[in-house]
């Protein structure tokens, strides 16, 4: 065989292995890309079906073939956020931000990060994810919209923290007065308390006093009236003599005037009669007889312990 022929022949191969390469190459490329298109359009109909599990599940495995797919990742994290799972989503779209070449597709991922912020009620992470967005987009209504939104919701909730803040504080006071008020009570009953008992205290002192007084007042009323009784008793005793004496008086004193009598009798007699030896003694009898009475009954009232003024006879 030629040279010539056989330099053709080796071309020839080579143009066909090439070729085959080529056409194998390009069949490899085309199974995949539709393999990437049937997963992301079956998992986008379910997602707008609202079958966000089962579309999660398609997109992840998705990811098998595909796993730096962004479409995938950003779709992944959309399910996350319908399914309520937003630390996940705010993984995902992060990851799909810090990859992404496209600036649309950036700008999307903080907006969806603002917006699972705000579900979890991060007010202020997610104005921060809004501001990057518009940064990214400044002609993103959406965001410009949200972003005003959580502002004034983020000023709302802290007027409202505040004002519940104002009001726990006066409850706070309110029940600190109330408790003040109670122990004031407490205490104020516990003086009118202490002040009833130490008033009984003093009347029952006074009472106590008083009786002492009545008591000591009586003990001196009676030993006056022992003293008393003892003076007359020593006074009687005393004037016993005298009486004696003033008795001894008063009965010479009769005598003399019973022998006046007796002296006068005799005249008298002279002028009608004389007075017989009988008459006389009889005068005399009966002198002394009132003297023994008057003398009795002296006797008898000193006993009696009284006193009577005599009496002329």
């Amino acid at each position: 065989m030629a040279p010539g022929t056989l330099l053709l022949k080796i071309v020839m191969v080579k143009i066909i292995i090439i070729t085959l390469a080529l056409f194998s190459c390009n069949l490899s490329g085309e199974a995949l890309a539709a393999s990437l298109y049937d997963t992301v359009k079956k998992g986008n109909q379910l997602y707008q079906d609202g079958k966000f599990d089962e579309a999660l599940k398609t997109y992840v495995d998705g990811q098998i073939e595909h796993a730096d797919e962004l479409a995938l990742k950003y779709n992944i994290a959309s399910s996350h956020y319908k399914t309520k799972k937003y630390d996940d989503s705010v993984k995902g779209y992060l990851d799909v931000a810090a990859s992404a070449k496209d600036i649309l597709l950036q700008e999307k991922s903080f907006y969806n990060c603002g917006n699972a912020m705000y579900q979890q009620g991060k007010l202020e992470e997610a104005i921060e994810y809004y501001k990057k967005a518009l940064e990214l987009d400044p002609k993103d209504q959406d965001a410009r919209h949200n972003l005003e939104f959580v502002q004034q919701e983020l000023k709302k909730r802290l007027n409202e923290a505040k004002e519940t803040e104002k009001k726990q504080q006066e409850q706070k006071q309110q029940k600190q007065d109330e408790k003040q008020q109670q122990q004031n009570q407490q205490q104020d009953k516990q003086q009118q308390k202490d002040q009833q008992g130490q008033q009984q205290e003093q009347n029952n002192q006074q009472q106590g006093e008083k009786q002492k007084q009545q008591k000591a007042a009586q003990q001196q009323q009676q030993q006056q009236q022992q003293e008393q009784k003892e003076q007359q008793a020593r006074a009687g005793e005393e004037q016993k003599p005298e009486e004696q004496k003033q008795a001894q008086g008063q009965s010479a004193a009769a005598e003399n005037k019973a022998g006046d009598k007796k002296e006068e009798a005799p005249a008298a007699a002279a002028q009608e009669r004389q007075m017989t030896k009988e008459e006389a003694q009889q005068l005399l009898n009966n002198i002394e007889e009132n003297r023994s009475k008057f003398a009795k009954k002296k006797v008898q009232e000193e006993t009696a312990g009284q006193y009577r003024p005599e009496k002329d006879w």
